[in-house]
This record gives structure tokens, sequence and C-alpha cells, in this order.
């Protein structure tokens, strides 16, 4: 809080929290679909988005209750050969629960790039050996960690991987910045001191 009261003292009134606890009311306030979050007060407490159980009894949030469903087929992503798709954002967001080195959900620790097995083999790299994950934007010290991905696709724990997503590409819908960039991936005992 004392930064952000030191870059904009007028609004020191609207920024200022007391503790987590303010925070996590304030944005149960502002978000009606994160409620319960005011309610995080101890080790193992977990919040559902947008309710204890979404649709309960089937009913939908439609004028019929109903749900409805639409087939579609993902964009065709053209990655370069020796170039792999980084995510930095996982589908059950543990990377923002987990706030310690090692991921008990994933075996992992936060320096580490997961990376399918046949990735890993192609690469000539075996698990916990050191590489350079790198793009234009930045580049990115880490440890091989082999886990279930599919091949042409890396992930990176949030934050960590930030360095290599471009700034300033958002999506259009929902206005949230894309975690997702293209990489390479280099043996750290490849590359020149």
């Amino acid at each position: 809080m004392d930064l952000a009261e030191r870059v904009r003292p007028n609004d020191k009134g609207q920024i200022h929290f007391d503790d987590a606890q303010e925070i996590r009311e304030e944005i149960a306030k502002v978000l009606p679909l994160y409620d319960g979050i005011q309610r995080l007060k101890e080790k193992g407490d977990a919040v559902q988005w947008g309710g204890p159980r979404l649709c309960e009894g089937g009913r939908f949030p439609n004028p019929d209750g109903r749900a409805r469903f639409t087939a579609v087929r993902p964009p065709s992503i053209d990655v370069p050969p020796g170039w792999f798709l980084l995510s930095t954002r996982r589908g059950k967001q543990f990377n923002s629960m987990v706030q310690q080195d090692f991921d008990p959900l994933v075996g992992a620790y936060r320096d580490h790039v997961l990376m399918s097995s046949a990735d890993a083999a192609a690469l000539g790299l075996r698990e916990g050996d050191s590489v350079i994950v790198k793009n234009d934007t930045g580049t990115l010290a880490a440890r091989c960690h082999i886990a279930a991905m599919r091949p042409g696709n890396v992930e990176l724990y949030w934050p960590e991987g930030n360095v290599l997503l471009p700034r300033g590409i958002i999506e259009p819908g929902s206005k949230i910045p894309d975690y997702n960039a293209m990489v390479q991936i280099v043996p750290a005992a490849a590359v020149p001191p």
C-alpha cells in the first residue's frame, strides 16, 4: 500500500487497505462472481468462482434455464519448427494459489519449464537440465520438467514467465492480457557465457 499511496497520494482514501482481508472484502463487493473470497481466513480455505455450485439443479442463467452449447474449432496456430507455444496460465489457476517454490499439485518447482517427454528428448534434455527459454521479448533461465504436455507446448509459472510475454496484447472480449507466446528452448550448456 505504501508504494501505491506514494504514486497516487490524492487517491490514498480509495486505495488504502490495512490488510489482505480488506482487499478480499473489496474484491467481493466489486466482483459479485467472487463472492466468498472475503471468507478466506485460514490456510486451506477455498472459494469457487461463481458460487459453491455452478448451475445447481441443472438450471443455467438463460431465460429458459437451459444450457447452450456451441461447437467451436480452436484457431490453428502455426508454430515454426524449433519453437514452442508457451502458456503461463493453467486451467485450474493453481499458479495463483501456490505461493512457494514447490508446487505439490504438479510436482514442479517455480523455475521449471514443463514440457513433453518427446520435446525434451528431441532437445537432448533430461529432468532438471538447465535451459534458456527465449523469444524477442525476453529470456528466462529455467530447468526442464517432463510433464504430461502435448508436444509443441510448454508451460511456465506466472509471474516468472512474464518476461516472455509481449506487452500490450489483450483479448478484445474480456480485456485480459494474452498470457501466451512463442518461445525457443536451448540447453543452457549450448549458450556461450
